[in-house]
């Protein structure tokens, strides 16, 4: 169950801490306050993918308090060379705000791969054990 996994790799700076759990499950823990750019992103998963070794995983962004997002970012971040390594993308949240901005991307984006929003990352890691029973 990929909530029970081990934390094998994890990159910190100054705006995520990024874990990576073996098999195939990576958390993005987006730090409260931060003003989330375009080349924040892009620096995000060129980091990613050389720690996940360019395989598919389970993508789970949690979104701290206060973090706003680039329009660059809302336009970009959903295409699917973004997401070439993305099983799936969870996004955790705990405000208004940032639920509308999921929905958002969710609903009228349409990202390549299947993509929901949640309230805790319990929950987020429960939907990607689904989909891992679905893939067997």
């Amino acid at each position: 169950m990929l909530a029970e996994a081990e934390i094998a790799k994890i990159i910190e700076n100054e705006f995520v801490k990024i874990e990576f759990f073996e098999p195939d499950l990576v958390v993005y823990n987006y730090k409260p306050g931060i003003h989330l750019t375009w080349l924040m992103v892009q620096q995000v998963a060129k980091e990613t993918n050389e720690m996940i070794n360019y395989k598919p995983c389970y993508m789970c962004s949690i979104v701290g308090e206060g973090l706003t997002i680039e329009k660059e970012v809302r336009e970009h971040g959903t295409k699917a060379e973004m997401l070439t390594y993305t099983k799936a993308s969870a996004i955790v949240q705990n405000s208004l705000a940032h639920r509308i901005i999921a929905n958002f991307i969710i609903r009228v984006q349409r990202p390549p791969v299947p993509t929901r929003a949640f309230n805790n990352k319990e929950d987020a890691l429960a939907w990607f054990d689904k989909l891992r029973l679905k893939d067997k």
